[in-house]
């Protein structure tokens, strides 16, 4: 294959059909880190109203490194993967504490928390111009079926070292993001459009009439289920919530007392139930909770919960897994009727 060509073709279209994005046309390395990691198991459609949103509340890196965790929480609150989040502070205060000054190469960015191979190829490429492949999904996936790649992509050393011989080094940044875009918009993972790809003419998955069959996946890992009861426990008026672990699952955010062991009178010593609440179900990566809910009255409050009332409920970072049963707490704690 001609890689000139290829990168050409690519680039070319590129600068015709770029998405329109707020993070694009910047240089500006606090900026890029923050879309590349809200952009991780997240659409592009969906972060832009979120990326605007947290730029606004946090407009540099200074400000973030100087916010609460909880405060950071609160802003990433409904995007999910929360590690995500504590990751970013925690980064934002290792920058500050250096003068502000990031990291200018993938292999110093890498040593951030919460930054990978592809987070620190794709802030370096794009903002400091150094010319490494930014292998993600997308890209995978692309260069999987131009160049029939038969090894799964969760091994892609070999696929990496091929990405770089097609890099386009003038423009490398621009390489990346075009691919990020050919992906997301044309190379689907189903049905891709391949008679409006730029670079059809080089796929060897089209040419052997077997593109869907790439990139080629490694088994999927089953998820584990797991019965949950969400108990939303009223005391004078005021809902119990409590704070998760500082590690683990979700680890920081706020929750109703829940259990999949034992019994609500473990939980809950003398609750009384005063009714059942709709079923709900929030799949995680590897787990899938399989939640019933359940309203009761305490007359004290154990050890370790708040009560809260409804202008409280809403300042807490609470999970997107709790948020059929946070809607109806707010409801029932403002008297409004179920609707």
């Amino acid at each position: 294959m001609d890689n000139a060509a290829f990168s050409r073709a690519l680039l070319d279209w590129y600068d015709r059909a770029k998405r329109d994005l707020p993070w694009r046309g910047t240089r500006d390395p606090y900026r890029i880190w923050l879309s590349e990691i809200m952009l991780q198991q997240t659409r592009a459609e969906a972060v832009v109203p979120r990326y605007e949103a947290f730029l606004a509340r946090f407009p540099s890196v200074e400000a973030l490194a100087a916010a609460g965790e909880e405060a950071v929480l609160k802003q990433w609150e409904g995007m999910g993967y929360y590690s995500r989040a504590r990751n970013l502070r925690k980064a934002a205060i290792q920058i500050a504490q250096s003068g502000g000054v990031f990291p200018g190469s993938a292999r110093e960015l890498a040593k951030l928390p919460g930054v990978g191979a592809y987070t620190a190829a794709a802030v370096a490429s794009i903002a400091f111009d150094e010319p490494v492949p930014a292998l993600d999904g997308n890209q995978a996936r692309v260069l999987s079926r131009v160049l029939a790649y038969d090894e799964p992509v969760d091994t892609p050393q070999r696929l990496r070292e091929q990405a770089l011989s097609l890099l386009d080094r003038a423009r490398p940044g621009d390489y990346n993001q075009a691919l990020m875009d050919l992906g997301s918009g044309v190379c689907t993972p189903r049905a891709p459009h391949c008679e409006r790809c730029p670079v059809a003419a080089f796929c060897a998955a089209l040419a052997g009439g077997d593109v869907e069959s790439y990139p080629r996946l490694p088994p999927p890992v089953a998820k584990r289920a797991v019965k949950v009861t969400v108990v939303l426990a009223y005391q004078n008026g005021r809902i119990l919530v409590r704070k998760r672990p500082a590690k683990g699952l979700l680890a920081g955010l706020w929750e109703f007392p829940n259990f999949s062991e034992g019994t609500l009178e473990d939980l809950l010593p003398g609750a009384r139930v005063t009714g059942e609440l709709p079923k709900a179900k929030h799949v995680f990566t590897h787990l899938v909770w399989n939640m019933r809910g359940v309203r009761a009255e305490v007359d004290s409050l154990p050890d370790g919960m708040r009560a809260v009332n409804a202008a409280e409920l809403e300042t807490l970072p609470f999970p997107t897994a709790l948020r059929v049963y946070r809607e109806i707490a707010q409801r029932e704690l403002r008297g409004e009727a179920a609707g």
